[in-house]
């Protein structure tokens, strides 16, 4: 008798060009992948699945992209995506041997209620470097799991495995503290106030710290989802915050 696979969980793979992303992605689908363009977009599309103790996981290679602020096409696809609901869990990729670079990324992230994951990887070239990390730290500073990685040495696979099942069971959301001690510095109490005025439950897989962050770096494309979702006299008060905090 064959096996019964259960639901599929979906895997985004996000991370800044040359994380090492493509090396993932590769190694987990191998054959069992296609490639095209993101609807509407030039920009090339990749997917493909694995099979682990008899679940099916599907796994999306987002565009390489330095942050979600929509600077880019690459950046626009990769947060609507995410948005969108249809990852169960995003596996944040940091290049170890730059960390401090590739942490951008994960700050910018701060606040999409989508469970993550955050592997380490390069650790091979930072050991060689004389760097290390201290991932049961970071783990528990950030709140998901970290783990240290080499995305081209299978002996590291067992550990990502682990890690996505984790996070499938425990749902665990990238820590938002830091968000609070560095935007309540900003105006006279505007991200407090632009909290307020966001839907407790945030905007799809935004939460509301993360609209009220992105409202706060003039994204243009936040300010035009939360005037389409907004009562009209709540997006005045929004807009008046703004206004405060450019005088």
């Amino acid at each position: 008798m064959s096996s019964v696979l259960i639901k599929e969980p979906t895997i985004a793979l996000l991370g800044q060009p040359n994380s090492g992303k493509s090396t993932l992605f590769n190694a987990l689908t191998g054959a069992r992948q296609r490639v095209g363009n993101w609807p509407g977009k030039t920009v090339e599309k990749k997917e493909g699945y694995y099979q682990k103790d008899g679940v099916c996981f599907r796994v999306t290679d987002l565009p390489g992209s330095y942050s979600l602020s929509a600077n880019s096409e690459e950046e626009i696809i990769t947060r609507d995506y995410i948005a969108s609901g249809q990852a169960d869990v995003v596996c944040i990729l940091a290049d170890s041997s730059q960390l401090s670079r590739s942490l951008f990324m994960l700050a910018d992230y701060a606040g999409i209620q989508c469970p993550a994951v955050l592997l380490l990887n390069l650790m091979d070239v930072a050991e060689a470097q004389g760097k290390t990390v201290d991932a049961a730290k970071l783990e528990e500073k950030l709140g998901i799991p970290v783990i240290p990685f080499v995305a081209a040495d299978k002996k590291h696979y067992d550990k990502f495995f682990d890690a996505i099942d984790r996070a499938l069971k425990e749902k665990r959301l990238l820590n938002t503290g830091s968000l609070t001690e560095k935007y309540s510095k900003i105006g006279d109490g505007a991200y407090e106030k632009l909290l307020e005025l966001m839907p407790q439950d945030g905007m799809g897989n935004y939460s509301a710290s993360w609209l009220a962050t992105k409202l706060l770096e003039e994204d243009k494309a936040v300010l035009e989802l939360v005037e389409k979702n907004l009562p009209q006299e709540t997006y005045k008060e929004v807009k008046s915050v703004l206004s405060s905090v450019e005088d």
